[in-house]
């Protein structure tokens, strides 16, 4: 190999050990957050996701191995089923964070719904002093 392509090899292999790395950490951030939220119906993205990175775990972890050529596979382009991969799994990622962003759209919605109807009981409440204190006030007179 020339010095270029040993470079370009080392690289490459850099990235290949990263990304399975990466895809593990996601993996298993997701299965944490999975086992967390059983009770929530709106985890359903997360379910997605956690899939969709355990596939692309499973991609990369192959990829990787013939990186090093641990495997052969004939016939197959590595290079198509890794942008389907990255598609999908984006994809997923993608969906998860949409459908979490309106959730917590929604639930700022819901909180300060909240903090307006204990606003509007806070003023009722110092109304309601305010009249006893001045009926107290005119009566004493």
């Amino acid at each position: 190999m020339a010095g270029s392509e040993l470079i370009t090899h080392y690289v490459r292999g850099l990235f290949s050990f990263a990304i399975v790395f990466i895809a593990g950490f996601i993996a298993f951030y997701s299965y944490q957050f999975l086992t967390k939220t059983v009770k929530h119906r709106e985890r359903r993205p997360w379910d997605f996701l956690f899939v969709a990175s355990i596939l692309f775990l499973f991609f990369e972890i192959i990829s990787l191995f013939v990186f090093l050529g641990l495997i052969e596979i004939v016939k197959l382009d590595l290079l198509f089923w890794s942008k389907v991969s990255e598609f999908l799994y984006s994809g997923f990622v993608l969906l998860a964070f949409i459908s979490q962003h309106d959730l917590i759209i929604n639930n700022h919605l819901i909180l300060i719904s909240k903090k307006d109807d204990m606003q509007k009981k806070v003023v009722e409440n110092v109304q309601k002093e305010l009249d006893k204190t001045s009926k107290k006030a005119k009566s004493a007179k």
